[in-house]
């Protein structure tokens, strides 16, 4: 019997369910159009990074990929995944022509370079030559000159131009970095057409190639995706930032992967180009539509039409905050969990801003591993550092795909006078705190943390569920200063009473609680292990949850995304279930609670339960000990598991079913978003009656 899931067959259907979200009516329109380009930016992201590993596992010829499926093998497992995307990319294809036609319903046309209405050349023709046309790059490909340098993702024109006597091909590198992807036509008896960028060149390829004699000309579209693992020598002399920034150069040249190609391409150029571009038998050659990139999709425009988008909600400003002259004063008569989006994460933000102008803050430390290209978190450390503040910033430059956002921000950090540290030897800081000191102030805590199971991103707040723990518990704040002092000495690494930490506890705390539940059960005691993650697949935790299943424990389980355990089979884990919620929000929290015979272990924590998170990183998993606050996440895990409406069940088949039963209807995220606005009326209810009880 086969007793797990491998990881990326599992998180190929992951992707497969944000494709049901293309099929769902209750999405609107625009946003269905999004989900196509979620979609093919993840499938993007899994090539350059999870396919890339087990393909370097092939040829390296040992062992390299762990799979937890022992007797498979790496070349079993490369064509398990190409005939499951490929599965994918036919419904993808069919869903997304489908979409076209429900848009064109609502008065929104894409248009090509055949089909250009009249009353629309010129408009095209100046965009061309105003703007685009100085910003095309062309490559014309000849046997004795190597190819030029494709980058990983980009987008290109593969174009092929002959007469009676020669043939040439040629690449024309589309900047879509420097252009929008979809231009908008002028209106037209209110109706919108669209061009793909990519559309307008094709339509001028006479002009861009008239230099030399042809008789025909053709273009279509291709995709290189690279092997996006960075390159680091053990060169000690240099530091990592020097490697990381040189790495990265290395990453645009890393190997082929993939090569995603127009079907309707000629089968001379597609040879041509598969040899030129030394694309070998293991890297995945995928035919497609017209059309590649498609996670461009994810920005398409709104068009005006707020009838064809998700309503905006208004972000709840936590009552418990207003009732303060200051975040300070706030955060030391009592806990605070904000919960983004539902809650403002400008309440965050102006925490930090606070701190960076009050003069009794001294010290300000930091770990980022994510931020936004123009970040307010970041220009809230620099200000304070200005403003003679201590300030720390535990940067990790090995967030993949961050890297180059991260050194720019590492020498903006270090030129305002911010101790700078670039992590952990041999770890990445994939955890989320902070920590503030303050002078001694009557009235006033002297010490803060925070605690986030994501990124500090405003941008990301947005779209991405998440809790964050703004405190002044003395036993937490003393644990997380601690652990900023390993960070700065390595050797020192400590115990820790209240917080899990990884690599050196976090794994053993909790098979600890996994065994103490099961213990419980067995002594008639309350018993349950209930946890939110994004991935589940560390294989020893798995089996000590089919074992709390044995013994009779109930297990229920909220994964989003990669799922290698499998639930409901008899003797192995029937009292396990799980489900994923793929809406609105990315669903990004990670919760550990266990019953504890009555006294509920509730933990926020940026760890998954991967390999990776407990044994290679560093994390932090906080505990949750204000009663009001502990309910909160509980009623909020309650929520989520009981979704009947967006909710999928992990099974054997993995057959992405809806949970559907004849309860009420739940939609976690409205739900969510109801309770916690209800939850805030209520808080400001109950202090407007406080206040009047005190006058009268």
């Amino acid at each position: 019997m086969t007793r797990y899931i491998n990881r990326e067959i599992s998180w190929l259907h992951f992707n497969g369910r944000v494709l049901q979200e293309v099929k769902d009516p209750q999405v609107p329109l625009l946003e269905r159009l999004r989900f196509l380009g979620i979609y093919s930016n993840n499938l993007d992201e899994f090539y350059s990074v999870r396919y890339s590993a087990v393909l370097r596992s092939i040829q390296l010829k040992n062992k390299v990929y762990r799979n937890i499926l022992e007797d498979q093998t790496d070349e079993e497992l490369i064509e398990q995944i190409n005939d499951l995307v490929a599965i994918q990319r036919e419904e993808y294809d069919a869903l997304y022509d489908s979409i076209l036609m429900e848009l064109e319903e609502q008065g929104i046309f894409f248009i090509d370079d055949t089909n250009i209405p009249e009353e629309h050349i010129d408009f095209v023709s100046n965009y061309f030559n105003s703007e685009l046309s100085h910003s095309i790059a062309i490559y014309i490909l000849q046997d004795n000159l190597k190819s030029p340098a494709i980058r990983d993702g980009a987008f290109y024109l593969a174009v092929k131009f002959w007469g009676k006597e020669n043939l040439n091909y040629a690449l024309i590198d589309l900047p879509t970095h420097i252009f929008p992807r979809f231009v908008l036509l002028p209106k037209t008896d209110d109706k919108q057409y669209v061009m793909y960028l990519e559309d307008i060149i094709r339509y001028h390829l006479d002009e861009i190639f008239k230099v030399f004699r042809y008789e025909q000309i053709e273009a279509h579209s291709i995709k290189i995706t690279r092997d996006s693992e960075l390159d680091f020598d053990n060169d000690l002399e240099h530091s990592l930032l020097e490697k990381v920034s040189k790495s990265l150069e290395g990453r645009r040249k890393g190997e082929p992967v993939r090569i995603v190609y127009d079907r309707a391409v000629a089968p001379d150029t597609l040879e041509f180009l598969i040899k030129k571009l030394s694309i070998d038998d293991y890297d995945s050659i995928n035919p497609g539509g017209k059309y590649h990139n498609k996670r461009d999709l994810m920005k398409f425009p709104n068009l005006g039409r707020k009838d064809l988008i998700y309503e905006k909600i208004k972000a709840i400003i936590p009552y418990s905050f207003q009732k303060y002259r200051n975040h300070f004063e706030a955060i030391t008569h009592e806990d605070h969990l904000l919960f983004v989006p539902y809650h403002d994460y400008s309440v965050f933000l102006r925490f930090l801003r606070e701190a960076a102008i009050d003069p009794k803050v001294s010290k300000i430390k930091i770990t980022i591993y994510r931020v936004a290209a123009e970040s307010q978190v970041m220009s809230a450390l620099i200000n304070a550092a200005r403003n003679g503040k201590e300030v720390t910033a535990v940067l990790e430059l090995r967030a993949r795909f961050d890297e180059a956002n991260n050194v720019k921000w590492s020498k903006r950090l270090q030129d305002a006078g911010v101790k700078v540290i670039f992590g952990v030897p041999g770890l990445k800081v994939h955890s989320k705190i902070g920590y503030i000191e303050r002078k001694e102030e009557e009235g006033y805590a002297s010490r803060y943390a925070f605690v986030s199971t994501g990124n500090f991103h405003a941008g990301t707040a947005k779209l991405y569920t998440d809790y964050t723990l703004l405190t002044s518990n003395e036993e937490i704040s003393e644990e997380i200063s601690q652990l900023f002092k390993f960070f700065e000495a390595n050797y020192l690494v400590q115990s820790y009473r209240h917080l899990l930490v990884s690599p050196q506890q976090t794994r053993k705390k909790l098979l600890k609680f996994i065994k103490k539940e099961i213990k419980n059960h067995k002594k008639g005691l309350p018993s349950g292990i209930n946890l939110k993650l994004n991935s589940l697949s560390d294989k020893e935790i798995i089996d000590m949850l089919y074992e709390a299943s044995n013994a009779g424990v109930k297990v229920r389980l909220v994964v989003r995304g990669l799922h290698c355990l499998i639930p409901g089979i008899e003797g192995l884990s029937e009292n396990i279930e799980s489900i994923s919620i793929v809406d609105k929000f990315l669903e990004h929290p990670r919760i550990y609670w266990f019953v504890n015979g009555g006294n509920d272990r509730v933990f926020i924590s940026s760890a998954d339960i991967m390999e990776r998170n407990l044994d290679f990183r560093v994390e932090v998993a906080c505990p949750i000990y204000d009663e009001k606050l502990k309910k909160m996440v509980q009623d909020t895990f309650e929520i989520s598991f009981h979704d009947n409406v967006k909710a999928r069940y992990h099974d054997a088949h993995q057959s992405m079913t809806y949970r559907r039963n004849n309860l009420p209807s739940i939609r976690s995220q409205f739900a969510t978003y109801d309770y916690l606005y209800e939850a805030n009326v209520t808080d400001e209810l109950l202090h407007e009656l406080e206040e009047e009880i005190k006058d009268n």
